[in-house]
């Protein structure tokens, strides 16, 4: 089974390094906002995600104002590079990838979908409500 640790170097010297669960590791990311119907002039802007509340399903982001917004996964798009969780898939089929980590490989705007790798030789190909950090 792979570890899912992340090897974190605390200052300059490479000897002070620790190996973190991934669960154990807090990441701040920047995203693109999108299809903010109620503030569209928000639309294209870069927010940073803060944290992510699993009760409501919801982003904590920091707008480029500084003000703090609470946005669905289906409003901001990650970056090249994001690791991630497949969450909310619901056909028998795919079920079984929720809860697993990948990285986001691209995403398409036309189709509005992300293109994520949980295997070196898989990829998925998923909406953005199905893509948690």
């Amino acid at each position: 089974a792979e570890r899912q640790r992340y090897t974190v170097q605390l200052d300059e010297s490479e000897s002070e390094q620790l190996s973190i669960k991934v669960d154990n590791l807090h990441l701040i990311m920047m995203v693109e906002l999108v299809d903010l119907a109620g503030s569209p002039h928000l639309n294209g802007a870069k927010g940073k995600i803060l944290n992510y509340d699993p009760e409501s399903s919801r982003y904590h982001v920091q707008l480029p104002d500084g003000r703090l917004a609470s946005l669905s996964p289906a409003n901001v798009i990650l970056g090249p590079e994001t690791r991630c969780t497949v969450a909310g898939l619901e056909s028998a089929a795919a079920q079984r990838h929720n809860g697993t980590r990948a990285k986001v490989v691209g995403y398409d705007r036309e189709t509005g979908r992300y293109e994520v790798m949980v295997a070196e030789d898989s990829h998925l190909i998923l909406k953005r409500e199905n893509v948690r950090v």
